[in-house]
């Protein structure tokens, strides 16, 4: 069995434009930062600080936002194994065995606890651990999948990916 799930090419488009909007009012924070002086944020240097944050991370979410483009699949879930390419910072080959839970995370996603090898030996460049490490605060147990740019529903996800890991399960005990 191989399923396989494509990307909603109109979402990444989408998120690659509201990343350059709020890029550019980061960009904003650093030209104009008297524009934003009120009652929480009184001295302009705490607005410029946040501004350069701003600017990093919403233009290295347009980067990999982007690198999406170039990608037929999204997930491809086999006996076998599941690859994640739903985000640039995706895991890619993660084989059953290796997958000890699933779990729904939040409304849109699910997080996938695996063994602490496989997360150890990933080979990662320094923006895809940025990336990892803001969207997942417990990323050296777990992979986390969100549906936001996938062409399915998070149930259907869900679904697919929990029948085969049982099935994996079943078949090699």
């Amino acid at each position: 069995m191989i399923k396989k799930i494509k990307f909603r090419k109109v979402k990444i488009l989408l998120g690659a434009f509201i990343s350059l909007l709020l890029f550019l009012s980061s960009f904003y924070f650093l030209l104009k930062p008297e524009f934003f002086i009120r009652n929480v944020f009184t001295k302009v240097i705490i607005i410029q600080i946040l501004g350069v944050i701003g600017m990093i991370y919403f233009l290295a979410l347009f980067y990999s936002i982007l690198n999406l483009f170039s990608r037929k699949y999204a997930i491809i879930i086999t006996d076998e194994f599941l690859i994640d390419n739903s985000k640039y910072e995706s895991f890619g080959k993660v084989e059953w065995n290796t997958i000890l839970r699933i779990e729904k995370f939040k409304k849109k996603s699910i997080q996938i606890f695996v063994d602490e090898n496989v997360i150890k030996n990933q080979k990662m460049n320094i923006l895809e651990n940025f990336l990892v490490l803001m969207h997942n605060w417990n990323y050296k147990r777990s992979i986390i999948i969100s549906n936001a740019l996938l062409d399915c529903s998070i149930e259907q996800l869900y679904e697919e990916i929990i029948l085969a890991h049982e099935k994996h399960k079943k078949n090699y005990k």
